[in-house]
């Protein structure tokens, strides 16, 4: 159960605009430097790429979109978290066709103890 105040966890699942890897790559670094403060808040669960299929070793990786998992007081936080993201001011991601799903993740720890 889910009680007031606590935390709330959402995957926001953002599709790449067309031909847009280039950009991608170039606004990479960028991100990476604008999402430590929301990692080290906590507001920053986990994300990635998302892609076509995982690459071999020797391939560029076919990238489709980015997922995040985000931790908030409400949807609307998160969505705001989502909206100031590099990859959406500079269009390489379509807001437009993301999925914004509410979750409630399992710690790492409670799946350990359901196998044990």
């Amino acid at each position: 159960m889910v009680t007031a105040g606590k935390k709330k966890e959402y995957l926001c699942i953002m599709p790449d605009r067309p031909h847009v890897l280039d950009l991608r790559r170039k606004v990479k670094g960028g991100r990476y430097e604008g999402i430590q403060s929301l990692i080290v808040s906590g507001k920053l669960i986990d994300g990635g790429a998302i892609f076509t299929e995982h690459p071999q070793e020797s391939e560029d990786a076919q990238i489709l979109g980015s997922v995040v998992v985000s931790t908030g007081e409400s949807a609307e936080e998160v969505r705001q978290i989502i909206n100031n993201d590099i990859y959406v001011n500079n269009r390489v991601g379509d807001l437009e066709k993301s999925k914004f799903i509410h979750m409630c993740l399992l710690s790492k720890n409670h799946l350990h103890n359901l196998v044990v």
